[in-house]
């Protein structure tokens, strides 16, 4: 459900929230703060500081994990474009008419994987773009079994199937990967998280009776940009940070150098 929400929309109201946070800590530090000897402001701290670390290491593994899925979709698109080319390739050594069939259909399905990556969030144009791909896919399917049956040497000689069955594969695993999100309940535990440490900072404020809005703004500030990146590189068909489409751009480019005329 946090996923259909606009990243800039969970980081502004983190940030509100946070100060929020930070005030009640402070009314809630500064109540008790007469009465607080140095001892317990000394375990106070560490408590603090044990709560804080906790926070900045759930942010460091979640940044981790966000990155790694961005590197893996970038990855995929890399090795879809080479599937693609060597499809392409070895479907010359074909014979017509399954040559050019299975060559449009390539020339088609990497088009179609552009304008499904130019698409953004829209759910209707997403569905229409799976649904496209998908049939391109079975024409691909359909066209090397035909070629099979008409030319099992040929196709036996030129390796298209495991060619064009890599392809196929590919794209179910981009498709895997396109949805592979932060679960809600680790968001979750990373907004109270974090809400949690603006408490404990207003709370260290108010036992000194002063309040430190500028530090405050500032550790909100930073906390709030972390968490946008994460949801950032969590959300790859959105937001500033996108997959590299770079190499099926180039293998289009490099389509459009060789297609008949």
């Amino acid at each position: 459900m946090l996923y259909d929400w606009p990243t800039w929309t969970i980081t502004v109201g983190l940030f509100c929230g946070m100060l929020a946070a930070n005030e009640i800590g402070f009314r809630l530090g500064r109540r008790h703060h007469r009465e607080e000897t140095e001892p317990s402001r000394t375990v106070s701290g560490a408590l603090k500081a044990s709560v804080l670390g906790l926070v900045a290491l759930l942010l460091a593994f979640s940044f981790s994990a966000t990155t790694n899925r961005y590197n893996m979709r970038q990855r995929i698109v890399l090795d879809q474009a080479n599937a693609v080319g060597t499809c392409y390739q070895r479907a010359g050594l074909l014979p017509e008419p399954s040559r050019d069939r299975i060559r449009e259909t390539l020339r088609q399905y990497v088009r179609t994987r552009l304008d499904d990556s130019r698409a953004g969030y829209d759910r209707a144009e997403m569905t229409r773009m799976r649904e496209e791909i998908d049939r391109l896919l079975n024409t691909l399917w359909s066209a090397v079994e035909e070629a099979n049956r008409s030319q099992p040497d040929a196709v036996r000689n030129s390796m298209i199937v495991p060619a064009a069955n890599e392809v196929i594969d590919l794209s179910s695993s981009r498709a895997w990967a396109s949805r592979n999100h932060l679960p809600d309940p680790v968001l979750v535990l990373l907004l109270a998280s974090v809400l949690v440490s603006g408490l404990l900072l207003g709370h260290s404020s108010g036992q000194s009776g002063k309040r430190h809005v500028g530090l405050w703004s500032a550790s909100n500030l930073i906390l709030a940009l972390v968490l946008f990146v994460v949801l950032d590189f969590d959300r790859p068909r959105r937001g500033l940070i996108r997959v590299d489409q770079t190499p099926l751009v180039e293998l289009d480019a490099s389509f459009k150098r060789t297609a008949p005329l």
